[in-house]
């Protein structure tokens, strides 16, 4: 026991110091980094020819390990003619996603065995071109096949580091054939286990579960997103303050209520994608940000909004279940970003004459309002506060039950949770 502990020290002695929270899955972290990249670009992008040739946008340090700016951060470390051939392309013009797009299909080619940090640049860029205004289905779907990439990349990588401590206790067994699921329920098995183990454990059950989530991400992105949409072409609508309604108004014609309504639908398309990758959640609240100011009587943007937030709290959720204390601070500020949208989608939909969108967020705020006394402790709710969103989740129920028998279960549910709470009230 005492060699096998020393083994592991040995094996993971760069990490121990470090190692407070499961910085692989710390996709506030990547999203900044994606943030702070799409500025680069768009500053090289505007500046003068001169300041280019200069590069001084370009930090001093990047010629070694490269930029994302112009992608040789991917091609420094993969070294081959054709990723040099593209980076050459992306420098020459960082704002075009093409290229980019390449660069990634080319890198996921690549069967050579390259450190994790390769795969989490490899997200970086793939998602750069979404925050640079490229919202197409190719910059789409390869957001999405990096990023479940980067998660199978997470598991492997901490498999072969269990892998190595296994080893001489399994001599003659083909360790690849060795499910991680068994190396997880060998380690678990044992009595005394190792601090620096447990949490490379808790990592991979926490990645391991994203997968799932990630299981029909490719064929739905497939099937859902068939046409390409330019951040500008938001940016375009907002700019014209003429238009007072997406479906209507005195101000629009036919023609430009078609465009507008167009663009709406291949928005609210691509953020049914962009909110299962977490790493694309802040454009998701940028693009929902913009259509809430094209037309902020309409409860759809307020709804999207809403379901943005509820996939990061789920991901939140997952952390904590699986004891990831760090990251219950965020649970309940997320919960309640989630809840004024929903509030908000709410207050926008009609209750005496629901039409179909309207009956949507009655639905949803109905079930949220159930979770949000279910999950009260863990989310750190007061009681108050809950009973206020159950009395408004019985209000939106009450509408859909009449009319659709398939309500009146949560109906009665709702109405057990009033009593419950009013009695602590």
């Amino acid at each position: 026991m005492r060699k096998r502990r020393g083994i592991l020290k040995t094996t993971f002695k760069n990490k121990s110091q470090t190692i407070h929270h499961i910085s692989s899955l710390d996709f506030k972290k990547i999203q900044r980094q994606i943030i702070q990249a799409t500025e680069d670009v768009n500053k090289l992008s505007n500046s003068s020819f001169i300041l280019k040739m200069r590069k001084t946008i370009i930090p001093s340090n990047a010629d070694s390990k490269g930029t994302h700016i112009d992608a040789s951060i991917i091609g420094n470390m993969a070294k081959n003619s054709e990723i040099s051939a593209l980076v050459a392309k992306i420098r020459s013009s960082p704002i075009s996603s093409a290229a980019r797009v390449k660069l990634v299909r080319s890198m996921m080619r690549d069967k050579r065995d390259f450190p994790l940090s390769l795969y989490r640049n490899l997200l970086i860029q793939a998602a750069l071109t979404i925050y640079l205004g490229d919202i197409t289905p190719a910059t789409l779907q390869i957001a999405g096949q990096t990023y479940r990439l980067y998660l199978e990349k997470i598991i492997s990588t901490h498999k072969k580091n269990l892998l190595v401590v296994h080893s001489k206790q399994l001599k003659n067994v083909n360790l690849d054939v060795i499910s991680i699921k068994d190396l997880i329920k060998a380690d678990e098995d044992e009595e005394d286990i190792d601090e620096n183990e447990a949490l490379i454990i808790q990592e991979i059950k926490i990645t391991l579960k994203l997968l799932e989530y990630t299981d029909s991400l490719d064929e739905d992105t497939r099937g859902s997103i068939t046409m390409t949409m330019q951040l500008n072409e938001l940016d375009e609508l907002t700019s014209k303050h003429r238009v007072k309604s997406l479906f209507g108004g005195s101000g629009s014609t036919d023609s430009s209520k078609n465009k507008h309504t167009l663009v709406v639908r291949k928005t609210l398309a691509a953020l049914e994608v962009i909110k299962r990758i977490p790493v694309l959640h802040q454009i998701g609240l940028k693009l929902v940000a913009k259509l809430q100011e094209i037309d902020s009587k309409l409860p759809l943007p307020y709804l999207m909004e809403a379901r943005v937030h509820m996939q990061a709290l789920r991901i939140l959720t997952l952390h904590v279940v699986m004891r990831d204390l760090t990251a219950r601070p965020a649970l309940t500020p997320t919960f309640n970003k989630a809840i004024v949208a929903y509030h908000k989608a709410l207050k926008r939909s009609s209750f005496t004459n629901p039409k179909r969108g309207d009956i949507t967020v009655l639905s949803e705020f109905a079930q949220i309002s159930y979770y949000a006394y279910e999950q009260r402790k863990m989310l750190s709710l007061a009681n108050h506060g809950v009973l206020k969103i159950l009395e408004m989740g019985k209000k939106a129920v009450d509408v859909l039950a009449p009319t659709n028998r398939a309500y009146l279960n949560q109906q009665k549910q709702i109405q057990t949770a009033l009593k419950s709470m009013r009695r602590f009230a």
